[in-house]
């Protein structure tokens, strides 16, 4: 027979593996715990207000302002912000769509990534040159790659000459009270 101890210790050490494999998995498939969807049922989207935010009335009718997650639409009186706009509202317009939550930003938006079916919509706006990628950290390689496309295809925004970040236009066109 075992010693009580060191049956407790292999029960740790069997349920530690048990828990590190199962996250193993989860990282295997995209989605680290802590990113995990807050709700896997459909969202409806309330309002676009430019090409990075949205509100949206939750599955439970709550309505949650939502920043769309590693991009950064020109502001909507910027070059190319009104299409911005246009060009996500045609993406969500009438579409039941989940939302793949990351935290919150400072002014206390949901941070997430809009999804249509299988669409990425947040990596649709900047593959289609709606939306630079929002370089701050380590922003996902497929919205890199997603950017630099556009940017060879002259796509949207990237058919101007030098556009803007909305971060540089924001500096010289402050919000007025």
């Amino acid at each position: 027979m075992m010693p009580r101890r060191l049956h407790k210790t292999i029960i740790r050490m069997i349920l530690l593996a048990a828990s590190l494999a199962t996250a193993a998995g989860i990282r295997s498939c995209g989605i680290a715990p802590e990113h995990a969807p807050t709700n896997r049922d459909t969202w409806t989207i309330q309002t676009v207000h430019d090409g990075d935010t949205v509100t949206a009335v939750t599955p439970t009718g709550q309505t949650e302002r939502i920043r769309l997650l590693g991009i950064d639409a020109p502001e909507y009186h910027q070059p190319y912000g009104r299409a911005a706009r246009t060009a996500l509202s045609q993406k969500v317009r009438q579409q039941p769509l989940r939302i793949d939550a990351h935290g919150r930003d400072q002014y206390d938006r949901l941070l997430g990534v809009l999804w249509v079916g299988p669409r990425n919509i947040n990596q649709e706006m900047v593959a289609d040159g709606e939306a630079w990628v929002f370089d701050r950290g380590s922003p996902p390689a497929e919205l890199l790659k997603a950017e630099q496309a556009a940017r060879q295809a002259q796509r949207g925004l990237w058919s101007a000459a030098n556009p803007i970040r909305p971060a540089e236009w924001r500096m010289t066109h402050p919000r007025k009270p």
